[in-house]
């Protein structure tokens, strides 16, 4: 090399880029445990979970998405005020039809039932006129969130260095992406107009069952509930390692025949495609066999919820109708008792559905908290700046690095390129060559030393090359000048 003083460790059995790509497959592997299935619970780690999920559930900067947000929530609760006085029309019209009163009272009450039956909803307020309305409203909220979630995590992956792009799996990262993106965006939905409704329900039955029926009512009430609650979240954290380990093999199958797919020429080159079928198929039947897994916990876990729902309506309608019969109670408290009951039967049996859900959330999240907190191994300085262009003089000063600790690329090399001057790398395969091309363009950083353009550093520099290889479709003629 010419006007160079260099000293460079060659090995001729190892490649560059595979040295790269080992190394970032040794990282994930003592980090992931030879990508071994994490049987914990999903709510561990949850405040970190919850502190990256805070930015994107709030839109900042938007006052009108805000209010959305506000009135959404009221419209939450004007729905739990409308499920309590439901059941209590229901029990007036049967009352007043028992003792013959008049048509214009009854008439009234009637009208006064179905206006808010109509705003309900089919009775559990999932198609009523206020839950499309709110359905409708938060539509916006949501795509804010998808927004800011996707280009978040599409900026973060063009920050992080080449060294991890030649690692990644293609397909497995898509996959990660995919249902991250589409987690975070319905998980707020999940918590905010699910949970916390049912919750509020099922306080607000037991306080008026214990304060216009008796003790006897509420204790029932919250005996059902909380076997309900409690079972289902014991079943749903247990069953939680079959959704993971489902997640972990859907991933691999992907990732085997995106990538397959992407070396199409190496598979036609070493006549492998029967091999790449068997492969894919292994990868899908170890899928189903987790997939069989999970839905057979699940078949489970609703026979159990069944199966306390049922018993509590069963003692708590067999009480009612002995009150009726000892005139303790009116035939209309009856049917009270029972449209309240299954008013909240629904929602309850929805809760462990979105609880599950949530804990699915929370699971499919996983890999893209992974993408996100990825650390960017090539970071712009704080106070970086545009290139101050003069001559075009390029110079290595002591210039050390390696993708592996204790495998040294290049060790203290120096020299300089003139302006106009051509220079050749030559040597042997894994010698440096593409690494030092790598390092001018900023694709990784030096370990040592220090790299020069006219004078500048470039680790202190905002970088950019344009050329004429289109590679990817362009917008306008100049894409490729732009940063």
């Amino acid at each position: 090399m010419a006007n160079s003083k260099r000293r460079t460790k060659r090995n001729a059995h190892e490649n560059e880029t595979e040295q790269a790509s080992f190394a970032l497959t040794v990282e994930k592997l003592e980090r992931q445990g030879n990508v071994e299935v994490i049987s914990s619970s999903a709510w561990q780690g949850f405040r970190r979970k919850v502190c990256l999920l805070v930015p994107f559930m709030w839109p900042r900067g938007s006052v009108r998405l805000q209010g959305l947000v506000i009135l959404c929530v009221g419209l939450l609760g004007l729905e739990r005020v409308i499920n309590v006085f439901v059941p209590i029309y229901s029990r007036n019209i049967v009352n007043q039809l028992s003792a013959m009163e008049s048509w214009r009272p009854l008439a009234i009450t009637v009208c006064v039932y179905v206006l808010l039956k109509f705003l309900q909803g089919g009775g559990v307020g999932t198609s009523g006129f206020v839950s499309n309305l709110r359905s409708f409203l938060w539509t916006r909220v949501q795509q804010y969130t998808s927004r800011v979630v996707q280009v978040r995590l599409f900026g973060h992956l063009h920050g992080l260095s080449l060294r991890w792009h030649l690692g990644r799996r293609t397909g497995d990262v898509l996959r990660s992406i995919d249902r991250g993106t589409s987690s975070v965006n319905n998980l707020l939905s999940y918590i905010v107009f699910s949970i916390v409704p049912t919750i509020a329900d099922i306080v607000i039955a037991i306080i008026y069952f214990v304060t216009y029926f008796s003790a006897w009512f509420g204790l029932i009430v919250f005996i059902c509930m909380f076997l309900y609650l409690t079972l289902t979240i014991i079943i749903t954290e247990w069953r939680t390692k079959y959704r993971r380990e489902m997640n972990t093999q859907d991933n691999n199958a992907k990732s085997k025949a995106v990538d397959s797919l992407l070396n199409f020429e190496t598979v036609k080159y070493y006549n492998s495609e029967g091999f790449e079928v068997r492969r894919f198929e292994d990868a899908i039947l170890k899928y189903q066999a987790c997939e069989w897994k999970t839905n057979a916990s699940l078949a489970l876990l609703n026979q159990t919820q069944n199966l306390i729902i049922g018993l509590g309506l069963l003692a708590g309608s067999l009480l009612c109708a002995y009150y009726v019969t000892v005139d303790k109670f009116q035939v209309g408290d009856y049917v009270l008792f029972g449209t309240y009951m299954i008013q909240l039967y629904t929602p309850l049996n929805w809760f462990g559905t979105y609880y599950r859900m949530i804990q699915s959330a929370f699971v499919d999240m996983e890999s893209m908290f992974d993408l996100l907190t990825e650390e960017k191994e090539v970071k712009d300085d704080v106070n970086a700046g545009d290139l101050s262009f003069t001559e075009g003089r390029v110079d290595f000063q002591n210039v050390c690095f390696s993708y592996i600790a204790g495998k040294e690329i290049l060790s203290e090399v120096s020299f300089t390129v003139m302006p106009g001057q051509t220079v050749a790398l030559v040597g042997l395969s894994g010698s440096g060559k593409s690494t030092i091309i790598r390092l001018l363009f900023r694709f990784y950083d030096v370990q040592g030393g220090c790299i020069l353009i006219d004078g500048q550093d470039i680790s202190k520099l905002l970088l950019g090359m344009c050329n004429g290889d289109r590679v990817l479709d362009r917008d306008s003629d100049d894409r490729s000048c732009k940063r």
